[in-house]
């Protein structure tokens, strides 16, 4: 858990250096987060082999085209991986501002609901992403299921309660949207209710502890995105830095 978390406030130190330069990344995901690798480029091939095995290849073939290869990707040992954590792929970042927008999302898992209901993208989506993979390296999965009919975003019901009334009928596929995202007597499913997730997920974790997490998640979880803690707050705020304290970070 120690390692986690100092991954986690890796990640928020990343994203406070891109946001105090006025950039948003739009596109935050376990995918584009990466551990350090301890350097081999002076061993030999031989010895590469050794660490990592021979690459699995497989032919391509395509009718009046040349012949490829696919190659599976590389599965890099414990024992290689450092304790930095890095944040990579930049394709759809941008600067706040900006008149025109690159098209994308984040997988759905990862993106704030604001977005698909054309909301901007916002210092505060990344924040909204940040909370998800803070919530899988503490708790071990996702905060919100997807099993549900109207997948991610009827998880994230279920799980924080419905969505902004004004946003109905601005979905970016209407025909997926439901009518119970949007009602405002609803209210969260009680086995999805995020303390019950905290409860069931860290069940070692003592009550103090895990109130600190709930508090750190409900207020980067908020519906609105200007209401998320900054990177710059969450890491000054006391009941982040409590949790990296606990673990030695």
């Amino acid at each position: 858990m120690a390692t986690r978390m100092f991954a986690a406030k890796q990640l928020l130190e990343a994203l406070e250096a891109l946001h105090n330069c006025g950039i948003v990344h739009r596109d935050l995901d376990e995918k584009n987060c990466m551990w350090g690798m301890s350097p081999f480029h002076d061993l030999t091939r031989s010895a590469k082999y050794r660490l990592l095995g021979r690459p699995l290849k497989g032919v391509i073939s395509v009718e009046h085209a040349k012949q490829g290869e696919l190659v599976s990707p590389a599965k890099f040992p414990d024992n290689l991986r450092t304790e930095d954590f890095y944040l990579g792929d930049f394709s759809l970042a941008m600067k706040l501002g900006d008149t025109v927008i690159q098209q994308g999302y984040p997988p759905a898992i990862f993106c704030s609901p604001d977005r698909p209901h054309k909301e901007s993208p916002s210092i505060g989506c990344d924040m909204w992403s940040y909370m998800v993979i803070f919530a899988e390296l503490y708790l071990g999965f996702p905060p919100f299921p997807t099993q549900f009919d109207g997948g991610i975003v009827t998880g994230i019901v279920r799980t924080l309660g419905p969505l902004p009334e004004q946003w109905k009928g601005q979905y970016v596929n209407p025909n997926g949207a439901l009518d119970s995202w949007y009602d405002q007597y609803n209210k969260p499913d009680p086995e999805n209710e995020l303390r019950a997730v905290i409860a069931q997920r860290r069940p070692d974790a003592d009550f103090e502890e895990q109130k600190i997490v709930h508090s750190i998640l409900s207020r980067g979880f908020s519906y609105c995105p200007g209401k998320r803690p900054t990177a710059s707050q969450l890491l000054r705020d006391p009941s982040f830095r409590a949790i990296m304290e606990k673990y030695g970070c």
